[in-house]
This record gives structure tokens, C-alpha cells and sequence, in this order.
């Protein structure tokens, strides 16, 4: 029960970063900002307008902020989920299996054939799999900078979530990194396929159907 309360509350602030370009800032007076100071505001700015997107249905303006390996693993999963049964979920991570079956819960054949991934996103979010509340709420908080990565908790009404926001630096623009993302959903998935005593599969088939269990 205990494990079911928690996923149920870090689900949403996930969806967010996994459906879930910036000039130059300077200061108010016209001084260019020191380099920490101007990479902060870049990435704070990507977020920002992320945040807006999201929340104004825009998927087509969510995905050029995110990193081109976020877009490929999408794109690998849109595709899986696509091929129905014949999907070889054998190479993808837990939390992308989650992804790629709960896509084959939620929507129909035809839905996959036919929609791209802006279409995917808009449907999520007309659909309110994140709330409208969830998404005007979030926030960043502290950025840690390393080279070429950063990353901030993401926080909810001002407050700390189990969740962090990724940033990588994409050729000379910083982008939304699902990498990293994936990879701690991963490790909270095995954790508590492990507590549970499941495999990592009979788990996540387990979590996909509280997630989403079949109509009727």
C-alpha cells in the first residue's frame, strides 16, 4: 500500500518531465551576467517555457526543447507501442516498458498508426493524465551545474518532490534531458519490484494494469 501511495504521487511530476533555446540573458541594466549566472537563466528560461507549452496544450512546442536523445527515445517508444503485441520490449528500460504499454492501454490501433508524437502529447494533455494544476504549480528549485549537464529538484507549490529536473547542453542550446529522468524511475521501479519480491516484468505488467486497469 505503501508503495502504490508513492508512485501514485511521483506518476504525475514524471509525466511531466517524461512528455515533458534560449538567448543569451542579461541583466536588468544591459550587463551581460556572468556564465553560471547567464547558463542558469538559459535553462530556467527552457523550463519556463516548457511549463508554458504544457500548459497551453502546445505539444508541438514541447518537443524542440528537448534533447535529441529525449526525442529518439520517445520516437523508439511511440514506435513500440505501435507495433502492438509484436513490440520486442526486451530492450527497453522498466519505466519505458511502462510507457510503451500504458500507450497501448490508453489509446487505440488506429489512435497509434494515425497520431505523431505532438499528437500523443496534446491528447495527454487535453485528457489531463497531467493535471493543468500540476503543471502551473511546478517549479525549479536549486540548480547544480556539471560541464555540460545541470540538474533542480522539481518542486510542487514550492515544495520538494521525489522528482528532479534533467538539463543537458545540446550543441550550443540547453535542453530538457529525459535521460537521467528514466533512469532514476528506473532504479525507484527495480527498488520496488524488489520490495515487493517481483521480477522487474511481473511488476511492471502488475503496475500498468493499478495504473490503468481495463475498462467494463
Amino acid at each position: 500500500m505503501m508503495v502504490n501511495s508513492l508512485l501514485a504521487r511521483i506518476a504525475p511530476m514524471m509525466l511531466v518531465l517524461v512528455l515533458t533555446a534560449a538567448l543569451p540573458a542579461r541583466a536588468a541594466d544591459g550587463l551581460v551576467l556572468p556564465v553560471e549566472s547567464r547558463t542558469q537563466a538559459q535553462i530556467e528560461q527552457v523550463f519556463t517555457e516548457a511549463r508554458s507549452a504544457l500548459a497551453a496544450g502546445n505539444g508541438g512546442a514541447v518537443l524542440p526543447l528537448l534533447s535529441r536523445d529525449s526525442r529518439s527515445r520517445i520516437e523508439a517508444i511511440r514506435t513500440a507501442a505501435r507495433a502492438g503485441a509484436a513490440a520486442g520490449l526486451a530492450r527497453f528500460s522498466p519505466s519505458e516498458k511502462v510507457a510503451v504499454l500504458s500507450l497501448q492501454r490508453f489509446l487505440t490501433p488506429a489512435q497509434l498508426r494515425r497520431w505523431a508524437t505532438t499528437d500523443l502529447i496534446n491528447h495527454a494533455l487535453t485528457q489531463h493524465w497531467l493535471h493543468p494544476a500540476t503543471i502551473a504549480e511546478s517549479s525549479l528549485g536549486k540548480l547544480t551545474l556539471d560541464d555540460n549537464r545541470a540538474s533542480a529538484p522539481l518542486l510542487l507549490k514550492g515544495k520538494p518532490t521525489l522528482v528532479s529536473a534533467h538539463f543537458v547542453r545540446d550543441g550550443d542550446q540547453w535542453r530538457i534531458d529525459l535521460g537521467r529522468t528514466v533512469a532514476v524511475a528506473d532504479e525507484l521501479l527495480r527498488a520496488f519490484a524488489s520490495i515487493t519480491g517481483r521480477s522487474e516484468d511481473i511488476y511492471v505488467d502488475e503496475l500498468v494494469e493499478r495504473l490503468h486497469p481495463p475498462k467494463g
